[in-house]
């Protein structure tokens, strides 16, 4: 008997189009489950789809996080086979370097929209009957949130937020058997983090004990997570940050 086994679950993950979403919609294809892939690039999606296992199983659902009138829309067609979602991923973010100089309430709004406000409104919308089944619902925080980094205190208050919700929203979803948690990663080799200041990243990895991260490792926990051998976990912030807050 494997110890994390998706099979028969649906999940649906977003942001799957790149990075660490797509890492973890090949994981959690390859232990069995089905996958609704959303993200905003509709080509990526689909060269995501193409590397999973059994592409037939899953299905791609374009989609901008911060559309939120588009929610009920997007929930609806993922679940038009019949089968509920047993799972959700929130994988979508921006890390936008911002200097306080720069903080005009547009670009601060920009970056709560993608990381913090999506993630309420996804969890809203999951936990509608019609839409949701118990499960598992997991965030993808960062460690920036607890390690400060020049000109980032937008994104990294975007995930503290997220962070703070999850720990609050555990509370009201045990009554409906639906555990929430985040992974918070340190530096990973993503699209992302390849358009960082190189002097700030270097700082970051001269500190995390295992060096630079790949996605399959936050996958990894991401995977555990959704799966019964996480079912005593719920409202934690789960580190997988090679050691960087150990420093």
């Amino acid at each position: 008997m494997q110890l994390v086994d998706l099979r028969e679950r649906k999940i649906l993950i977003t942001g799957a189009s790149s990075g660490i979403g797509r890492a973890t919609a090949l994981l959690v294809s390859q232990l069995g489950a089905s996958v609704v892939l959303c993200a905003r690039d509709a080509s990526r999606l689909l060269e995501t789809l193409e590397m999973m296992d059994s592409p037939q199983k899953h299905r791609c659902i374009p989609f901008d996080v911060t559309d939120f009138d588009k929610y009920d829309e997007v929930f609806t067609r993922a679940v038009s086979d019949g089968k509920k979602i047993d799972g959700l991923v929130h994988c979508a973010g921006i890390a936008r370097p911002l200097p306080i100089r720069a903080m005009r309430p547009s670009a601060v709004l920009a970056i709560m929209d993608v990381n913090f406000h999506s993630f309420l409104h996804l969890v809203h919308t999951y936990t509608k009957k019609k839409y949701g089944c118990g499960g598992s619902i997991v965030a993808v925080s960062a460690a920036n949130s607890h390690y400060p980094q020049t000109c980032m205190s937008v994104y990294a208050a975007s995930k503290a937020a997220l962070e703070a919700s999850v720990k609050t929203m555990a509370l009201e979803l045990a009554a409906q058997k639906i555990r929430i948690n985040c992974v918070a990663p340190g530096a990973v080799d993503t699209p992302m983090t390849q358009m960082a200041d190189e002097g700030a990243l270097d700082k970051i990895l001269d500190k995390q004990l295992l060096g630079m991260g790949k996605p399959k490792d936050i996958a990894n926990m991401i995977a555990f997570l959704l799966s019964d051998a996480s079912s005593f976990i719920t409202g934690r912030a789960m580190f997988v940050d090679g050691g960087l807050l150990g420093q």
